[in-house]
């Protein structure tokens, strides 16, 4: 009986500490964020907060400000040479040539210049952390970019502004980004979906003979049984069309199961264009010199 006693009143003042934590700002209650101490007392397993949890994990890490972090340039008397990405703040000093004054991506040390990854604008107006309304692929060229800071580089902290709080939590602009990855990588996926549907054709292009597009059982690096012929396939609300491969018997790629067709393929999709002065099913159509 005592011993429940025991852990009802410890539990009391574990929860009592987080609350006092979350209204009054203080670090005090982080003492009660590890409540190991108690599961050795009771022999019983208690499980801790998350929101604590996050705030006792995020106060492991240095948080740096905008200015602490503007001090590591790599400059002569600066403390080091780091940048951020995603909030996140590595230290590429072994890049020196890279980061360092009189380096191509000098630009992006001190700071956190997210954004100029995918634009290339190397400038105040363009390193910045914003990384909102970018297109799905410039999402995913980010994404390389952390993974290859975080195997190639030593993640020394994060920094408070954009992504992370004073505190080292995430801000909503960190949960936004990352939703829109999620997004970016759903569309991928379509991507190759459609990719493996419709295969991209072959090309060439001389300026005095203008060009070709072809289709081969390999053509778009997608190796398949059959060969196709080209079609323009748009995308959907634009005039951009890329040159697609599409079958010219079976089932249409929409009804791939279907056991009632006209053993025609996709040649009756009105969503896919013929190529002016080609046959309907030649292999390989011209591209004029305009």
């Amino acid at each position: 009986m005592f011993k429940k006693l025991v852990i009802i009143a410890c539990i009391l003042l574990a929860v009592a500490a987080v609350v006092f934590q979350l209204l009054l700002g203080s670090s005090y209650a982080s003492l009660f964020n590890d409540l190991s101490w108690l599961n050795k007392l009771t022999g019983n397993k208690v499980s801790t907060f998350s929101k604590s949890e996050a705030v006792k994990n995020a106060q492991t890490v240095k948080v740096f400000s905008v200015n602490e972090l503007a001090e590591f340039t790599g400059k002569e008397g600066s403390k080091g040479l780091y940048l951020a990405l995603i909030g996140n703040v590595y230290d590429v000093e072994k890049g020196h040539k890279h980061y360092g004054p009189g380096g191509g991506y000098h630009g992006f040390a001190g700071r956190d210049g997210s954004r100029a990854f995918v634009t290339g604008m190397f400038n105040d107006t363009g390193l910045i952390p914003d990384v909102s309304n970018l297109s799905h692929q410039d999402l995913l060229s980010i994404e390389d970019w952390e993974k290859f800071y975080k195997k190639d580089y030593t993640f020394v902290g994060k920094l408070h502004g954009w992504f992370y709080d004073d505190s080292g939590v995430a801000t909503e602009k960190l949960h936004e980004y990352r939703k829109a990855l999620q997004a970016a990588h759903q569309w991928k996926r379509a991507q190759e979906d459609e990719r493996k549907l419709f295969p991209p054709c072959n090309s060439e292009w001389a300026q005095d003979k203008g060009g070709r597009v072809w289709c081969s059982n390999k053509s778009g690096g997608i190796e398949r049984d059959w060969i196709g012929v080209p079609r323009q396939l748009f995308k959907p609300g634009g005039g951009q069309y890329r040159c697609a491969c599409i079958r010219t018997t079976g089932p249409p790629s929409d009804q791939l199961q279907s056991s009632t067709h006209n053993n025609r393929g996709d040649l009756d999709n009105t969503g896919l264009k013929e190529y002016d002065s080609c046959s309907p099913t030649a292999e390989s159509c011209p591209i004029p010199n305009t």
